[in-house]
């Protein structure tokens, strides 16, 4: 595998490890993600990244805080707004960037990790998840007048659900898969109908 070493050697040395993480874990294939070579990428020892990261999963921690920030901010529906299509286009969003390639890299890479790191199954999770913006944004007031969701959680997990279908095993599976654009739109609206439909109150 050939090695390119990012520029900016003015970077500290856990953006410099971050940097090249992103690149051999994210952007590379699965049998060269290594900790070596990520060292390499870095220009390092691999003493010097555990100094930085206690172990690979806290590295994949960092990257997975990074991504979930990188989905942006979802501000919560205003009087007025048009719900479904909100809730269309903020469902579309996640789901393009929850699909992304380098966002099924990171997931691939961390359950790989679970049979050595079992505490990764208990671990908390960086605040912001897809699921938890969609839940806080179902209950916010704006859409509680008009629509009865008991459990905004569970109601955020079904639309996920509805959206995803039987592509999630593929995309974890296959290195190169990809969830199409115009699949995540056709579902998301499909979802997004059927589930506004069985909540709307009778006012």
């Amino acid at each position: 595998m050939q090695i390119v070493q990012d520029p900016g050697d003015n970077n500290s040395p856990r953006e410099r490890i971050l940097a090249a993480a992103r690149m051999i874990f994210l952007d590379g294939t699965p049998e060269h993600a290594t900790m070596d070579a990520v060292a390499q990428q870095a220009g390092m020892s691999k003493k010097t990244i555990y100094r930085q990261f206690k172990s690979q999963v806290e590295l994949l921690g960092a990257l997975l805080i990074e991504n979930v920030a990188d989905m942006g901010e979802f501000a919560p529906p205003k009087a007025g707004d048009d719900i479904e299509l909100e809730l269309y286009g903020m469902l579309v969003r996640m789901m393009t960037h929850f699909t992304s390639p380098r966002s099924m890299a990171l997931a691939r890479l961390m359950i790989s990790e679970v049979r050595r790191y079992p505490e990764l199954m208990t671990a908390s999770k960086p605040r912001g998840f897809p699921r938890e913006k969609l839940a806080t944004w179902l209950a916010s007031p704006v859409v509680g007048a008009k629509y009865q969701i008991d459990d905004p959680n569970d109601a955020a997990a079904m639309l996920f659900g509805m959206v995803i279908q039987d592509s999630g095993f593929k995309l974890l599976v296959m290195n190169n898969a990809t969830m199409p654009p115009h699949l995540i739109e056709t579902r998301a609206r499909r979802a997004v109908q059927i589930f506004l439909r069985g909540v709307r109150k009778n006012i």
